[in-house]
This record gives C-alpha cells, sequence and structure tokens, in this order.
C-alpha cells in the first residue's frame, strides 16, 4: 500500500549525485505503437482514473461529480490499494476485507465500488517487509522458497501466502468488472526493498493464479516508481541504480506475465525546477518518465499513469513549494495549470500511442497524517519523514477544476463527450525568458542553438544563453577534476538574459560539464556536447 511510499525519508541519508545520465529520449507519439493488453480501451482512447483512498473519492463524487452545474465527466476508474503481508498491521487484504486507514485516508473497497458502480478498479498491492528487515520474507514464501523461515509451522508461510493471494484473486474476480492489478507497484522504490529476482517471480506466480483461477478481467501491471535517484549503490544486487543501462531489464518479468508497464508521473517540464529546485538528481525527473514509456513501446504494451500528481503545489492556499524541504511562495491558479496541469495533459496527448490509462490522484495530502511536513523541515527530517506534498485536489480551486474537467471531456478520453476536442486548456502562456536573438561577440558559439560559458573571478559561475528559442528549464551535469558527478538546475538571470548556476572552483581547477535543457513546447529535453574550462 501507498503508506509505505517513504519517497523521501529512507532515502536522503548516504544519497550519491554521482551518476552517467543515459540516453532517455521520449519518442514523439506521433507513429502509432502497436499495443496489445487486457482490459484495453477500445478506439485508441485513454482511461481516466481517479484515487486513491476511498475519503478523497468520496468527497470527489459530492463536490464535484453531484453537482449538476459542473456536468463533470464521470471517471472511467477508481484507484485503491491493499496490501499483503502476514503479521503486519493492518492484516492482509486490507481495505478488500473491512476498511482500514494507515494514516493516508479509509480505504473501503465496498463502499467506493457501490459509489462508482460503473468504474473499473485500479488496485495497488504492497509485498514488502520493510518494517521487519527488508527479507522479501512475502515474496520469497509466494514463490515458494525452502528458506527455513518461510517453511515452518503449520500450515507453512507458503501455504498461507498462496491461500490469501487465491483470496485476493477471487475477490477480485468476483467484482465483475475491469481490474488493473499493480503488483508490487514501483517495485524499483527503494522504500519497498524489493529483491529483483524474488520479486519477478511473484509477479509469475500472481499472475499464473490469475489465469487458473478463470479472473480473465484482472490484468496485471508492473509499475516503475521513476525516482530519479540512485540509492544503495553498496548493494549492486538490489538494482536501484537507475542510470544503469540495464535497469528496467533487471526488473522485467516478461512480457508473458505482464499487461501493462505503469509508473508514477509526479514531475513534469513546467514544474521539475520547482519541485527538484532544492536538491540534485542522478538523472532528468522527466526523462526517466519518459525511459519507461519507451520501454513499453519496446515491449508492445501499453502504459498505465498509475500514480499521479502535483506534488508540492497547494491548489486551495495557492502556493508552491520544492517538495525536499517545505518553503513556500505564492502560486495562483494559473501559474499552478501552468507549471503542472498543462504540461501534464500534453505529455499524455504527445504519447497516445502507449500512454492509454492515467490515474489522478486527487487528495489533500496536507489533510492526511503520513503526507503531512511542517514549515521549513526538509524531506526525511522531524515533522517531514516524506517530504512536502500539498493539496492536489482539483475543486479546491474552481479555476483548476475547470480546466480539469475540460481535459476530461476531450474525445480522446474514455467517456468524453467530443465537447473540447483535444482538451479545454484556457490557461495562459506561462511567462519565460526572452531570449537573446544575437550573442555577444564574447560568447563562444555553439552549434546546438545556444552560447555558455563560465566567469572568471572569486565566484566563478557556469552559464547558458538559449538562441532563438526560449528554454523550460537548464540543468548542469558537472564534475572538478575528474571526480564525482553534481547535478543540478540553473536559475535565470534576467539581467543578463542567462541561466546561471554558481561552481566553487579553486585556482587550476578543471571543470568537465553538460548542460541538458528543453525548449519550450517540446516534450523531452536535449543534451549538450561537453565543454571543459580550467581556472586560472
Amino acid at each position: 500500500m501507498h503508506t509505505l511510499r517513504r519517497r523521501a525519508g529512507l532515502l536522503l541519508a548516504g544519497l550519491t549525485a554521482a551518476a552517467t545520465l543515459g540516453s532517455l529520449g521520449v519518442a514523439s507519439g506521433t507513429t502509432q505503437t502497436a499495443v496489445a493488453a487486457r482490459d484495453l480501451p477500445a478506439d485508441g482512447k485513454v482511461l481516466a482514473l481517479m484515487g486513491q483512498d476511498s475519503d478523497t473519492l468520496s468527497d470527489y463524487k459530492r463536490d464535484v461529480l453531484d453537482q449538476s452545474s459542473l456536468d463533470a465527466p464521470t471517471p472511467g476508474g477508481v484507484t485503491l490499494y491493499t496490501n499483503m503481508v502476514l503479521g503486519g498491521s493492518p492484516e492482509p487484504l486490507a481495505g478488500m476485507n473491512s476498511p482500514a486507514n494507515w494514516g493516508s485516508g479509509t480505504v473501503d473497497f465496498a463502499g467506493t465500488l457501490a459509489q462508482y458502480p460503473n468504474a473499473a478498479l485500479a488496485v495497488g498491492l504492497y509485498l514488502s517487509d520493510a518494517t521487519s528487515g527488508c527479507n522479501n520474507q512475502p515474496l520469497r514464501a509466494i514463490i515458494g522458497t525452502s528458506d527455513s523461515d518461510v517453511t515452518a509451522g503449520d500450515p507453512s508461510l507458503v501455504t498461507r501466502y498462496r491461500a490469501k493471494v487465491d483470496e485476493m484473486v477471487n475477490k477480485l474476480k468476483g467484482y465483475n468488472r475491469p481490474v488493473y492489478l499493480r503488483i508490487g507497484y514501483e517495485f524499483d522504490g527503494p522504500w519497498n526493498c524489493y529483491s529483483a529476482d524474488f520479486y519477478k517471480r511473484a509477479f509469475a506466480y500472481i499472475k499464473g493464479r490469475i489465469d487458473a483461477l478463470g479472473a480473465t478481467k484482472v490484468a496485471t501491471v508492473w509499475q516503475a516508481a521513476a525516482w530519479p535517484l540512485n540509492t544503495s549503490t553498496d548493494h549492486p544486487e538490489w538494482n536501484y541504480v537507475v542510470t544503469d543501462s540495464a535497469h528496467y531489464d533487471t526488473w522485467y518479468p516478461g512480457d508473458q506475465y505482464v499487461d501493462w508497464v505503469g509508473l508514477s508521473a509526479f514531475y513534469g517540464s513546467g514544474s521539475v525546477t520547482t519541485q527538484w529546485g532544492c536538491s540534485s538528481y542522478d538523472t532528468s525527473p522527466t526523462a526517466l518518465q519518459d525511459r519507461v514509456l519507451n520501454f513499453a513501446r519496446g515491449h508492445g504494451k501499453p502504459v498505465m499513469v498509475a500514480e499521479s500528481s502535483p506534488q508540492g503545489y497547494d491548489n486551495g492556499g495557492h502556493a508552491k513549494s520544492c517538495i525536499m524541504r517545505k518553503n513556500r511562495v505564492a502560486a495562483g491558479a494559473d501559474t499552478i495549470w501552468n507549471e503542472w496541469y498543462k504540461p501534464y495533459f500534453a505529455w499524455i496527448g504527445a504519447n497516445r500511442d502507449v500512454i492509454r490509462a492515467a490515474a489522478y490522484i486527487n487528495t489533500d495530502w496536507d489533510a492526511q497524517t503520513q503526507w503531512q511536513c511542517a514549515d521549513g523541515a526538509a524531506a526525511g527530517g522531524t515533522g517531514c519523514s516524506n517530504g512536502y506534498w500539498g493539496d492536489a485536489r482539483i475543486q479546491a480551486d474552481p479555476t483548476i477544476r475547470d480546466r480539469f474537467l475540460n481535459e476530461l471531456r476531450g474525445s480522446q478520453w474514455v467517456g468524453g463527450t467530443g465537447t473540447t476536442p483535444g482538451g479545454g486548456d484556457t490557461g495562459t502562456p506561462t511567462p519565460s525568458p526572452t531570449p537573446t536573438p544575437t550573442p555577444t561577440p564574447t560568447d563562444p558559439p555553439s552549434s546546438a542553438g545556444f552560447t555558455q560559458g563560465v566567469t572568471q573571478g572569486a565566484n566563478p559561475v557556469v552559464w547558458f544563453k538559449p538562441t532563438g528559442f526560449t528554454a523550460t528549464f537548464v540543468t548542469v551535469h558537472y564534475r572538478v577534476n575528474g571526480g564525482a558527478q553534481t547535478n543540478y538546475f540553473l536559475t535565470w538571470n534576467a539581467s543578463a538574459n542567462r541561466w546561471e548556476k554558481p561552481v566553487p572552483l579553486n585556482a587550476h581547477d578543471t571543470l568537465s560539464y553538460t548542460f541538458d535543457y528543453q525548449p519550450a513546447g517540446q516534450t523531452s529535453q536535449i543534451t549538450s556536447q561537453a565543454f571543459t574550462y580550467t581556472a586560472p
């Protein structure tokens, strides 16, 4: 269940920013990819789902769907969570067998499915024993290893876990509606501490039981975390190094077991500078999401955006903050829409060849104890164990609500009326810096459409100046004297008309660096050639 995501709290200590960026370009989506899967929406349409707890879904029905004046499209599906960890709290299949609340809203399958009788169901299945040692005992029991801790007892854990698998599958089958089962969702999120080998085998076993029990409406979803930090590098067998070109291959159970490829998508091309602006990363957050899409293309699988929400934005409070340290600044509805929502819908539209379902988390994160973060607190510290999330409810602001509903009325969505083909965005353009059409004579020219350099003096600054285009963001990846790579966002300097980042250098230090930048209106970033500078 999502209660143990802990994207920040368990990860910040010991993280290193040293990494080599892989080739993570995104396909344009202009060429139709042949995809096939169980529960695939017809006619190339995209299924819209809402989540992710029963309280949130009940509030959405009351505040949006039941308001006749809004004429809101009914979501094609809902998202809920359950777990399968014996001896933990809550009990296995919590939420399915009886209502449960682990600090992030009540989960009540019966209540929600009654409120949404015609909706598909996406289920996040939690299989981690992260709170009791990260020994992968649930996975090992499901696959039936001969380890003494899973064979002991009468009946053994193997028997008990496999009985729970069958109980779950039969319940899902009994719902008699399309079900998307996200087995061990965010499998490569280090907070789950799954072993890739045990995970793949458990995934295959559960898929086998789905088919053996005749649950023909239950599709399997293999959901990546798309977390842009390399972690646990001292344990390479865990495979939590996302910059490894074979990262996803190592985790993939196989085409015969996976119906859908899934991913979490909390960051977008317009918002990533806000969300990650106070922290380094090992690979571009948005490029990593696109890498998952390309993996799906390569395997002919449709993609479910299984979790998405404007993390760090407060729709009702009209504010935003970096997710790694809560330091809110004012942000009106137009700013929030243009920075997160508009690029989000554009990204889905540009990749409709594979994205065929998208689940939005319409939650007031600040109101749920698991996600609360104190002002000024850092992710993983006291009072902010999971970073800053905010308030993602669309009904918290009428402008965001109306634009969001207009998007879902588009003909590309399942149930869309087609009254706003291509979406109903009425947002104002995002203000962005004005490019300098011609570089000054002192700017070293570049064939990549920009000029760049490093200022000399006591406080060197690496800078990047677009020529003939506006950049949505610019990042720099540098090494000093061949040391560890460090990755940072550049800041726009309006007076100099360029992007800048101070770099501490001593006399005769050698700086090697590259840039990633994204031209406005594009859905993928560009990586520059390598540059070198030696301090005098």
